[in-house]
């Protein structure tokens, strides 16, 4: 497996920009949206402020569902 060695991820707080300004593109509230993610709105909530603690599996279903992830 080739890895790529120059891999950036976003910081907690710039993927929490994208996540609310998706969200608000969408229309989505963020019970919706969390609704869709099959995870809890205090998720989203904390997410979108850069606050609390985000497990990778609720942080791909939210980026998946949001179309994040390519």
């Amino acid at each position: 497996m080739d890895h790529d060695k120059n891999l950036s991820l976003p910081s907690l707080e710039e993927l929490g920009r994208q996540v609310r300004l998706i969200r608000k593109n969408e229309k989505l509230s963020q019970k919706k949206l969390a609704d869709l993610c099959e995870c809890s709105h205090v998720a989203i909530i904390q997410l979108e402020k850069g606050t609390g603690k985000l497990n990778i599996s609720t942080a791909w279903r939210i980026m998946n569902t949001l179309g994040l992830i390519k």
